[in-house]
């Protein structure tokens, strides 16, 4: 449902406005209040939002909260992975599926579950989680991603699915495990 006041999306007042919720006392519920009130009208944040050159864009990081513009190919699933703290996603742009994971007694992980999400979405993750992105929509994919820490200082881990073997999050992992139309099954 759009928002009801048409009010311009300003990326500075989200990133303010994200950056005083990480420090409330339940700042998950804080930050999803405000990506629902932020998405709820797509075409308004479309139209504020900068033409990133990146995929993925660290819009402010510090030692409470990361806020990342990310963007998602069609075709596209970006590997297994965790982050070692609460997250919350915010689609305005297209349609992606999160393929989310448990451990697996006989090792590895395997899918337990799936959420879609399209333009107007918000999906929250706790800090345990494990899941893929793909780009399902035939039109990139992007939102705004917020994670109730410093993600670039954490310890993560990625999670090949098709061999059963767990590694250390880095580019070179990522890039590795990226892979064309792999939904992690």
């Amino acid at each position: 449902m759009p928002r009801s006041d048409k009010t311009a999306f300003d990326l500075e007042t989200l990133l303010k406005r994200l950056k005083a919720a990480a420090v409330e006392s339940d700042a998950v519920k804080a930050v999803r209040s405000i990506l629902e009130y932020t998405v709820a009208d797509p075409a308004l944040v479309i139209a504020g939002m900068p033409d990133f050159k990146d995929n993925d864009v660290i819009l402010f990081e510090d030692d409470t909260i990361s806020i990342w513009h990310s963007r998602f190919l069609p075709g596209i699933t970006v590997p297994a992975h965790d982050h070692q703290m609460s997250a919350t996603i915010g689609v305005y742009r297209g349609s992606e599926r999160n393929d989310l994971f448990k451990n697996d007694p006989l090792g590895g992980i395997r899918k337990s579950s799936e959420v879609v999400l399209v333009a107007g979405d918000v999906f929250s993750i706790g800090p345990s989680a494990i899941h893929t992105v793909s780009c399902i929509s035939d039109e990139p994919c992007c939102g705004i991603h917020v994670y109730l820490g410093n993600l670039t200082a954490v310890d993560r881990s990625l999670f090949d699915t098709k061999a059963g073997v767990t590694m250390r999050f880095t580019d070179e992992n990522y890039h590795l495990l990226m892979r064309p139309d792999a939904s992690g099954k």
